[in-house]
């Protein structure tokens, strides 16, 4: 499958929601051909480390459709997306106005699954960061507190994590791997530091 690549410094995984400011005139192409088609487009997940001389695209990256369009106040085209599934980059190339293509194979969504009582301070948790920032919770008016699978992967979004960090749990076949992870991070009389 081929898609346009809008590259960003944050990871978006299956079923999470996110607004863009579109201004650049290949991303307003890129938007307007995601629209015609059906087939939406590419978040890549840009290696933002400090050390690197210029930025990378990570090989893991998620397909998203575009759910809403708005006009900004300052007049430029606003979206939210929201991610559909993950994909692998098997090659890139770059049109004559920039905008990145890929060819990609799409990842099978982690199944969902239930939180054991024991987890379920990652939903308790989840919840207090949504009441923290109403922002987040208008962008999941239905969340699935429940869903081990939809819990792990909106802590991903959220968490400030390493973008190598972060790929190599959202590389995983289920959330398990993840999951455990988060367990040892989320305690249960604290909330950590986000990604704002």
């Amino acid at each position: 499958m081929k898609l346009a690549i809008l590259p960003l410094t944050l990871h978006l995984m299956p079923g999470g929601k996110l607004p863009l400011r579109i201004f650049e005139s290949r991303y307003i192409r890129m938007v307007s051909e995601a629209a015609s088609t059906g087939n939406g487009f590419g978040i890549g997940m840009l290696d933002d480390e400090p050390k690197k001389r210029t930025h990378s695209l990570f090989m893991l990256g998620t397909r998203v459709q575009i759910v809403d369009f708005y006009s900004l106040s300052d007049g430029l085209l606003g979206i939210t997306v929201e991610g559909t599934e993950r994909f692998l980059i098997r090659s890139l190339s770059q049109d004559a106005d920039g905008l990145l293509q890929a060819e990609v194979s799409l990842l099978d969504n982690w199944q969902s699954c239930t939180l054991s009582s024991f987890e379920r301070v990652l939903s308790d948790k989840l919840q207090e960061v949504f009441d923290e920032y109403p922002e987040l919770a208008e962008l999941h008016p239905s969340p699935r507190w429940t869903d081990a699978a939809w819990v792990t992967q909106r802590w991903l979004e959220v968490l400030p994590l390493g973008g190598h960090q972060t790929q190599l749990l959202m590389a995983e076949d289920n959330c398990r791997r993840a999951l455990a992870f988060l367990m040892t991070m989320v305690k249960p009389d604290s909330v950590p530091g986000l990604r704002h």
